[in-house]
């Protein structure tokens, strides 16, 4: 799923969130370095998913800066699989402790990002796609 040659990113935010610079920053990172980035806010579960198919993506960045992903994160994934996108690779970023990374990862959560990561890290992941 890539749009001529450039892997497609889709940002999200929830929709009861307005916090956004770092999903912002996180969206310029990623055009700089060559990804096509659409970022979209104060999506529902739903739209997450209808996105993805609308926009042909082959990562989903979901950004919290509440704990609205235990609600928002199973219904994202089960609709994903549903639609027939489940090698669609998810990742998670915001403000997420530390005892919840490993049930996001149980949920399908590739990697879970919060302030202060490697976006160099961020970055390697994501080309992990267009590699496959």
């Amino acid at each position: 799923m890539k749009s001529q040659g450039r892997t497609k990113v889709l940002l999200v935010k929830h929709w009861m969130e307005c916090h956004d610079r770092g999903v912002k920053s996180v969206a310029t990172i990623l055009r700089d370095a060559g990804f096509e980035v659409v970022y979209i806010v104060y999506m529902r579960p739903e739209e997450v998913a209808t996105s993805a198919v609308q926009e042909d993506a082959s990562v989903i960045g979901m950004s919290f800066s509440t704990g609205a992903y235990d609600d928002h994160v199973p219904v994202v994934m089960r609709l994903l699989k549903e639609k027939g996108l489940g090698n669609v690779m998810v990742l998670v970023g915001g403000l997420i402790p530390d005892e919840d990374i490993d049930w996001l990862k149980k949920q399908g959560i590739k990697e879970v990002f919060g302030a202060g990561t490697d976006t160099n890290y961020l970055i390697e992941l994501i080309k992990s796609v267009a590699r496959n």
